[in-house]
């Protein structure tokens, strides 16, 4: 009579490795080495106290197996002393973690510094502070709908720009500027106050500068005119000197 039971087997450092286990059933030795969490594991087969590979129908059945997360393992820490905590800024927020532990709390207020939070270690209070996370950044506040500004029926980008970003020369305040004339037949505000906009200043600011651009090429011109005018009569000066010699 045949002997079949499976082993959970792994390899570590160049050894093969297994449980001591006799599994009667594949799906038992796959839970058998989820248990242990060693990667790359596999079931081995052993027939009449010999190993050998899973046939196609064991195989099916391993593959078929669903595998078990580990439980991550959750560090035990002896509840003795005292530790400092400083806050920090983790990925995911501002956290506390532990910068030293002393035996007496006397040494560890001798040490810490504004700010700075005294919990015994490895208590209640000590994990949960580390546990804890505020966020890095306050949410942000958003400013009411009715305070919104809204374009009107009618206006352009450029005039609604034009008229919430006022001219830096321009002393007229923003409440005189939405200072509106009644709603129209066509439905389009009118503002009482014609003020300058910022738009309005550039154009002016250009026009000035092509301005004085015209005006520096005009007297460019006028120079290098009066200078030509100027060789030309020097030239025929010495032409006719140069025919009175003869």
């Amino acid at each position: 009579m045949n002997s079949i039971y499976y082993f959970a087997a792994w390899t570590d450092s160049g050894f093969l490795l297994g449980c001591d286990h006799e599994h009667q059933t594949v799906k038992d030795a796959v839970d058998c080495f989820d248990s242990a969490a060693h990667a790359g594991s596999w079931v081995i087969a052993v027939e009449n106290k010999a190993l050998r590979a899973l046939t196609d129908d064991e195989e099916a059945e391993f593959q078929r197996t669903s595998r078990k997360s580990p439980a991550p393992a959750v560090p035990q820490y002896d509840e003795y002393g005292f530790a400092v905590m400083v806050r920090v800024r983790f990925v995911d927020g501002w956290g506390w973690t532990t910068w030293m532990r002393f035996d007496t709390h006397e040494q560890a207020a001798a040490h810490a510094r504004k700010g700075n939070k005294i919990v015994p270690f490895g208590s209640a209070k000590w994990n949960a502070l580390r546990q804890s996370r505020e966020p890095a950044l306050p949410a942000p506040a958003f400013a009411p709908q009715e305070s919104r500004h809204s374009r009107y029926e009618g206006e352009t980008l450029v005039e609604f720009v034009s008229r919430l970003v006022p001219s830096p020369l321009d002393h007229c305040d923003l409440a005189d500027r939405d200072t509106l004339l009644p709603v129209t037949d066509n439905s389009v505000r009118t503002p009482l106050i014609k003020s300058q906009t910022l738009v309005e200043l550039v154009l002016k600011f250009i026009k000035k500068w092509e301005r004085n651009l015209l005006e520096r090429i005009y007297s460019v011109l006028i120079s290098a005119s009066a200078s030509t005018s100027a060789f030309r009569r020097r030239v025929r000066q010495a032409l006719r000197d140069k025919s009175g010699m003869r």
